[in-house]
């Protein structure tokens, strides 16, 4: 049996896409946020694993937990098991590069 990834791009520098309602994620299912600073995510239910690129602490969340974005270096959010994600934008302006 072949497990299907899924990945989702989004873009923190677009924050209306940002604030949307929560959304379902299979387990394994990847969404990558580009310039996530003041990104907050959510984990509602489930379970997920957060990494960086270049920071080698990684975020773990369980149901009820949420990690807010200190950086803009792209984040990956990986659903560990199937839950439901919200990504909000606690709106921090994002200057343009």
């Amino acid at each position: 049996m072949s497990t299907t990834h899924t990945t989702e791009r989004l873009d923190g520098r677009a924050r209306h896409r940002l604030n949307r309602p929560a959304m379902a994620l299979q387990k394994n299912a990847l969404l990558s946020i580009a310039r996530p600073l003041g990104c907050r995510i959510d984990c509602i239910a489930g379970s997920l694993w957060i990494t960086r690129d270049g920071d080698p602490h990684d975020t773990l969340l369980s149901a009820g937990e949420h990690h807010v974005a200190q950086g803009r270096p792209r984040l990956i959010v990986q659903a560990l098991e199937a839950g439901v994600v919200r990504i909000v934008s606690l709106g921090v302006p994002v200057p343009a590069r």
